[in-house]
């Protein structure tokens, strides 16, 4: 993990100082308040709505500082301070959620222990919201990924429509860089740079692929080519093209019907990082050019 240049610690002294002014801020408000209930002629219940707006305020202005924070230093301290932040979230909505009950009079001890706050949450959790809050805590606990890795997840809820040109069967992948982790939602910029909010209760049971905690990826692809192709020169072409672009792999026939023949192309790439696309177009671009020739050349007498 790298260290935290000098600039973030200032900011982090900042930050820490303006958070302990707001609160004491918001406790002299609250005790303020009581105090001068009498005086001011204040209703009980207007009460508890104003001290409920003080939390609510308060509340929002450390979450946004802290944010700011974790949001400056999260690429120098790497990807566990994704879960930092995940973790400040969730305190804080807890906090400000008591603390508003709190401010209407309802007893913190009757809310965190009386058995209808456990009925009322377990009967909540499979509901949508609160269902991607527990997959947000799981992905959190567990890290199938950080903030920064580049992967590729494929779910149920996505499919994608197969090719219609010949081709090996395809996951309904889809992949990007993980930009944040939020209570509700992963945000991920896609490989178009297009962004992506994905809900946590869909990536807790997806088949996920993390392209960044692997020393290399394996790629296959197929195609198919008239009879009238010579098939062993178009073997050894591809084979020197993988020799060339350093790849370890290779290539064979895998089918043959009354007109075509398919040859498939294995790769093990060290780039963990690069895609499927970029590779089948380094190949592809020497191949196809060969292949022409040898077509136009047709068949060995």
């Amino acid at each position: 993990m790298q260290k935290i240049p000098p600039d973030f610690k200032k900011l982090g002294r900042q930050t820490w100082i303006l958070v302990l002014v707001l609160v004491l801020l918001g406790i002299a408000l609250a005790v303020g308040l009581d105090l001068s209930r009498q005086r001011l002629g204040l209703n009980k219940n207007y009460l508890h709505l104003i001290k409920a707006f003080i939390v609510l305020v308060v509340g929002g202005l450390i979450s946004y500082l802290l944010e700011r924070y974790l949001f400056r230093i999260a690429p120098s301290a790497g990807g566990r301070t994704s879960s930092l932040r995940f973790v400040v979230r969730l305190i804080l909505l807890l906090v400000v959620v008591l603390s508003v009950l709190a401010a209407f009079g309802v007893g913190l001890s009757s809310v965190v222990f009386g058995g209808a706050f456990f009925t009322v949450i377990i009967g909540l959790a499979g509901q949508t919201m609160f269902g991607n809050l527990i997959a947000g805590i799981g992905l959190v606990i567990f890290r199938p990924f950080d903030v920064g890795n580049h992967v590729t997840f494929v779910a149920w809820q996505y499919p994608m429509l197969m090719p219609s040109y010949p081709h090996d069967a395809l996951k309904p992948g889809y992949s990007g860089v993980i930009t944040d982790i939020n209570l509700m939602y992963t945000a991920i910029r896609s490989d178009q740079g297009l962004p992506m909010m994905i809900p946590n209760g869909i990536l807790i049971q997806a088949m996920i692929e993390n392209h960044s905690r692997s020393d290399g990826r394996r790629i296959r692809f197929r195609f198919d080519l008239p009879l009238a192709t010579p098939a062993e020169a178009v073997i050894d072409a591809i084979r020197q093209i993988l020799q060339h672009l350093h790849y370890q792999g290779d290539a064979f026939l895998v089918d043959v019907s009354p007109s075509s023949y398919s040859v498939a192309v294995a790769i093990n790439s060290l780039e963990a990082m690069a895609t499927d696309d970029t590779i089948r177009d380094q190949i592809l671009s020497q191949l196809v050019p060969q292949i022409a020739g040898l077509s136009a050349q047709g068949p060995p007498q």
